[in-house]
């Protein structure tokens, strides 16, 4: 028989079909649609095999038999040529997604298939060569290519939702299958279809659906961008899955070889919990989603599983190394409203638990309080580009001068409605999403602005404050941008005192010294803010060229609240005074605590005693009034 090009694909079919189900799947759409394509062009080759053989055993068996088995293999091209089809939509989401779209092309198909079996089919046998013809062969040749050549279509008016790799894998799996049918349809004798089609699913295997593309190199788990993808089908479909994140350090203090070894235990043993399909997130930490059709197995398997992941986490790896681990454990997605929010929510929350905090339940507050940064952030940015950044200024005593010498530049921004939105709500957001060097900049103009303007010097303001972000403070053009703000509002650089916070979130300490080293030769001062409620006071105030130091808030309270804390804040104001450094206590708000700070030395207050933080007008006229007595 005229069956060795039809079995040499079906030989080549088997041999995917081997190595693609001896790997673990995730479950993608692709994979789906690959699977079912290697199926339908395996049994497409063993009906084209059988109807080789049926049509030379014509004599011997029933004619319905031999056509039935003839037009199921016309009817399995057709099938083919469809599923090429299906994986080809497949990779642009909105059609994918598309009601009308699925249902239109099924019945094309369906009619196609219909046509196929309906109309009359003939075959023709001399010696080896062998084939239909009829209006059934018609029918096939008519919407298989109509197939096809959508699919080639499809990869150039809608390429842009797909990658280039895809693109090429399917016109080469598609072109294969034309240029087979346009060989056999001018050269009958030639089976060359269902082997065409087996080299363009090859090729696709290779480039796009062999299951180690999926895989971490290192661990040999699901990757972080296969983890994407997942996640992305699991949202577009509504499916609901419970998903347990392991989060370790970004950088481990090891060796390569260590590490690798490590991360091997760790994915072995997380890969070990049945019910879950593990992935390799960002950095060293894993994912591990529970996505099966029962959802309250998933959740109890889930809870269960957390606890014993853990227990183990708290003993070594590799024998000797503990590493360090929180947990994120999400029961529900419907706490994002798609894929971008809810890993945005996850990794919001990893980088921001608490330093004692071992995991934590991601609810729906979770991912409320995630879209209403979102609403601040717009905020944000519509105020930046809409001028509604305010600047508004706390005055501050000195005691020596019995007048207000200096304000702190506070920014307030005011939102669509005229509100103002405070510091606490929008700095926070600001830095989490790198917006803080602009309204730093701009807070710092308007300063710059507002000194010189209202010619606040002849009203017995020295100079202002304003606050350096963390962000702000590892910028290695800061004291270059500054310059030129400075330069530009024509300001004297000692009319302004930069106030920088003391913070473990520094890593760049370095580029901080340096911009602060150059500030100060331009003239400007610094203060150092917050002092009371960080990690390292005494080296800030050793290390760094600062002229002030601010008593936090807290710490002022606290003086009246505790002897302890009168005794460490004696002795702290005694040491300050003696390297030469003057002292400002913040939120003083009465004359008892105002008193008090004056007999412990303080040199300036500020506080609601004085004044709330005002708007310039305000400011202008209580500086006016105030030191006009003094």
């Amino acid at each position: 028989m005229n069956v060795e090009m039809q079995c040499c694909g079906l030989i080549l079919d088997l041999l995917l079909i081997y190595f693609f189900l001896r790997h673990e799947t995730v479950g993608l759409y692709s994979e789906r649609l690959f699977r079912m394509s290697l199926v339908v062009n395996t049994v497409c080759i063993v009906l084209d095999i059988l109807s080789v053989f049926a049509i030379i055993m014509t004599d011997i068996l029933p004619a319905f038999v031999v056509a039935l088995v003839g037009k199921l293999y016309l009817v399995s091209l057709v099938a083919a040529s469809f599923m090429g089809f299906l994986y080809t939509s497949s990779g642009v989401q909105h059609l994918r997604d598309s009601e009308t779209f699925n249902k239109i092309i099924k019945i094309i198909f369906g009619i196609g298939a219909l046509f196929v079996l309906l109309l009359p089919i003939s075959f023709f046998r001399d010696g080896r060569v062998v084939y239909s013809y009829g209006l059934s062969a018609v029918a096939t040749y008519i919407f298989a290519p109509f197939f096809i050549i959508w699919a080639l279509v499809l990869t150039f008016s809608h390429g842009k939702y797909m990658s280039k790799s895809r693109r090429n894998a399917i016109r080469a799996w598609m072109s294969l299958e034309i240029l087979a049918a346009t060989l056999q349809f001018i050269f009958p004798k030639l089976l060359l279809v269902g082997f065409g089609s087996s080299i363009g699913l090859f090729i696709l295997y290779c480039e796009l659906e062999s299951p180690e593309a999926f895989l971490d190199r290192t661990t040999g788990i699901f990757s972080f961008d296969t983890m994407v993808m997942y996640l992305r089908q699991l949202f577009s479909s509504n499916r609901k899955f419970t998903a347990i994140m392991i989060c370790t350090e970004d950088e481990w203090k090891m060796d390569n070889e260590q590490e690798s070894r490590i991360l091997l235990e760790m994915s072995e043993f997380l890969h070990s919990f049945p019910g879950a399909k593990l992935f390799r997130s960002t950095g060293h930490d894993f994912m591990m989603i529970y996505a099966t059709e029962d959802e309250a197995k998933d959740q109890i398997e889930s809870v269960i599983n957390l606890d014993v992941i853990k227990a183990r986490f708290q003993q070594a790896f590799d024998g000797t190394m503990v590493i360090d681990a929180r947990f994120l454990y999400i029961p529900d997605p419907r706490i994002a409203t798609d894929f971008d929010e809810y890993f945005e929510i996850c990794r919001y929350y990893k980088d921001n638990m608490e330093r004692n905090e071992i995991s934590r339940v991601l609810d729906e507050a979770a991912g409320q309080n995630i879209r209403e940064q979102r609403e601040i952030k717009a905020e944000i940015v519509k105020a930046l580009e809409e001028n509604r950044i305010e600047v508004h200024f706390q005055p501050i005593y000195s005691f020596r001068e019995q007048m207000f010498v200096s304000a702190e530049a506070l920014a307030r921004i005011v939102n669509s409605e005229g509100k103002l939105i405070m510091p606490g709500l929008f700095i926070p957001v600001a830095e989490e999403y790198g917006l803080i060097d602009q309204i730093g900049e701009r807070v710092f103009e308007i300063t710059c602005r507002t000194f010189r303007n209202d010619r606040l010097q002849e009203k017995g303001i020295h100079y202002l404050e304003v606050n350096l972000s963390v962000a702000q403070c590892e910028d290695r053009h800061l004291s270059d941008i500054y310059h030129g703000i400075m330069k530009r509002e024509q300001i004297d650089p000692t009319s302004i005192n930069l106030e920088i916070t003391e913070s473990s979130t520094l890593h760049y300490r370095n580029i901080l010294l340096e911009n602060m080293n150059l500030l100060s030769q331009m003239g400007c001062s610094f203060s150092l803010d917050d002092f009371g409620t960080g990690e390292s006071n005494l080296n800030y105030i050793v290390d760094m060229p600062v002229q002030i130091v601010k008593f936090d808030r807290s710490m002022v309270q606290d003086y009246f609240r505790s002897d302890r804390a009168k005794i460490v804040m004696r002795a702290t104001v005694d040491m300050i005074k003696a390297i030469g450094l003057k002292i400002v206590a913040e939120g003083v708000e009465t004359k008892e605590q105002l008193d008090a700070m004056e007999e412990l030395g303080v040199d300036y207050i500020q506080g609601y005693y004085f004044s709330k933080p005002l708007q310039e007008k305000d400011f202008l006229r209580f500086i006016e009034t105030h030191n006009r007595v003094a």
